[in-house]
Order: C-alpha cells, then structure tokens, then sequence
C-alpha cells in the first residue's frame, strides 16, 4: 500500500527540528525516546563494537555526541522518510506526548507546526485525550473521525508486536497474510499476559496451571481475580468475550479483512484492558 505522506512533507517536518533546534526527544534520551517505540536490543548496531541500537545509540548521542541531531530521520533502521505513513505519524505524536514534552504550550506549537505540512496530504494530529491534564495527541485524516493511536503499555514487547500487528494488517492483501495478522495477535495475547499473570494471585479457574503460552487461561484467570464481583460482571464478561473472539479469529482458514481486523480489535482490547488493570492506564491493582 503507498503512503499518502509525501517525501516532500516529511522532509519539511524533518528542516521544522533543524532551523527550530528543537529536539525530537525532548526531555528525553534519545535511546529513552525510542525504547518507547521500539525493541532497541532487537535492532542491529552500526557500529562493530556494539551489539544492538540501544549499545550504538548510547554510544554516539550520551557518550561521544558525535551524531547529528537529526540522525534519526536518516537512520535506514527506523526509515522515517520512507516507512509506512502509520509508522511516521506514530513517530510525531509519541514527540508531542506528555510524557515526552512536558510542556502542554510547546506540543501543541509543534503539533500545529507539524500540521501546517500534513495538511497538504490530508492527514492532521489532534487531541484525543489528556493525561494528568495535559494533551495526548493523535493521527486523523482530514474531515474524517479520529483514528486513535493509543500510548505505549510501557511493555516493550507488547507495544512492538502490536506495532507489527498494526502495520501487518495495513499492507496485507492475500489470505495468507491475513492469517498472519492473526498469528501475531496471539503472540501479542501471550506477552501481554506473561506481563501480567502472577500464579499466586491468579489461580486458575478450572485448577489447572495455565503453561507459560497458554494465554486463554492466564487471561481468564486475571480477568476472574481482579475483576471479580458482580459490580464488575459487564467488565469480566468484556474481557473474557474479548479473548475468545481473538483466539477464535486467529485459526479461521479463510482470512480477509474483516477477520483480521475484527481479531486485531479483540487483542486491542484485551491488552488495553491489562494496561489499566495493571496500572499502565491508571491505578494498579498491586
């Protein structure tokens, strides 16, 4: 699938942290900024003496500072002048995120900045919600409804399959990559649930020890102890529905879209659900 986002508007954000001095990570490291998007230590180093980007990356930007600013955007790793326009749009909102830019004043300029060239190919960031009172930004096309790209869990793993998830189910176009799409969705439901799971908390409701891939059992347990009461029956029913549809659209031999978008919904809601459960969203329950 070709991207909307012209070289040429990517170029332009790129010369907006150039003539501005603005860093892209801002209050952060660069290597702090990225571990949000990315797996760095899956990545490889460009340097010899190094085994991955985490290694390289703090090597030239904290130790020796003998890269450019901008490297980043040249940087055939990431691609951002080339990668998938949801890649590239994922990369802006995360350097306007609270997290980030703490100042509410400053994301918003930028994110106006990065909107004056993101017009000229019908895309816009706009304020999906707020954090602790400041804006969290999202990617929409324009005159059509927020398309909203959720924070990072924080969970490195997770946060990266689900990226691939996203990007998967953006460029496939054969039944066999549909299947694909939902093959990965259950790796997401295994490390999410590896993230969360405690056996001495969340005992299995039929007493069986789920096995450390068996997400169906893990998640039910969670869903089972944390949300447990009949205030919350709506929610546990949710969660567990959540699971199933997942699961169920993961083994369908005739994928196409719709399955695979619908099981992509499913897992976005369970680990979404996870994240406030366990306090990635909110208070934990811990």
């Amino acid at each position: 699938m070709s991207n909307e986002i012209s070289e040429v508007t990517r170029r332009a954000i790129v010369d907006l942290f150039s003539v501005s001095g603005i860093r892209w990570s801002s209050r952060l490291d660069d290597h702090e900024f990225l571990a949000r998007l990315y797996d760095l230590t899956t990545l490889p180093s460009t340097d010899y003496r190094y085994r991955n980007a985490a290694q390289d990356i703090y090597q030239h930007r904290i130790r020796n500072a003998d890269w450019d600013d901008d490297w980043i955007f040249y940087d055939p790793r990431f691609n951002l002048l080339h990668a998938s326009d949801d890649h590239f749009l994922r990369f802006l909102c995360e350097t306007v995120h609270p997290v980030v830019r703490t100042s509410s004043d400053d994301a918003r300029n930028l994110a106006r900045a990065y909107n004056k060239e993101l017009a000229a190919d019908g895309w816009q960031l706009v304020e999906i919600k707020q954090i602790s009172g400041k804006p969290v930004f999202g990617a929409q096309k324009t005159g059509s409804r927020v398309e909203v790209f959720e924070e990072p869990t924080g969970w490195q793993k997770v946060d990266r399959q689900l990226q691939e998830v996203r990007l998967r189910l953006d460029t496939a176009d054969s039944e066999e990559q549909y299947q694909a799409v939902g093959l990965l969705c259950r790796e997401v439901l295994i490390s999410a649930a590896q993230e969360v799971y405690k056996p001495d908390r969340h005992r299995a409701t039929d007493g069986v020890s789920p096995s450390d891939t068996d997400a169906k059992r893990m998640l039910d347990a969670i869903f089972e102890i944390e949300l447990k009461g009949s205030s919350n029956e709506e929610a546990r029913a949710h969660g567990k529905a959540a699971v199933r549809l997942a699961l169920a659209l993961q083994h369908k031999r005739t994928a196409d879209f719709r399955t695979a978008a619908l099981c992509t919904e499913g897992t976005l809601s369970v680990v979404n659900m996870l994240a406030v459960l366990a306090g990635r969203r909110g208070r934990s329950f811990e």
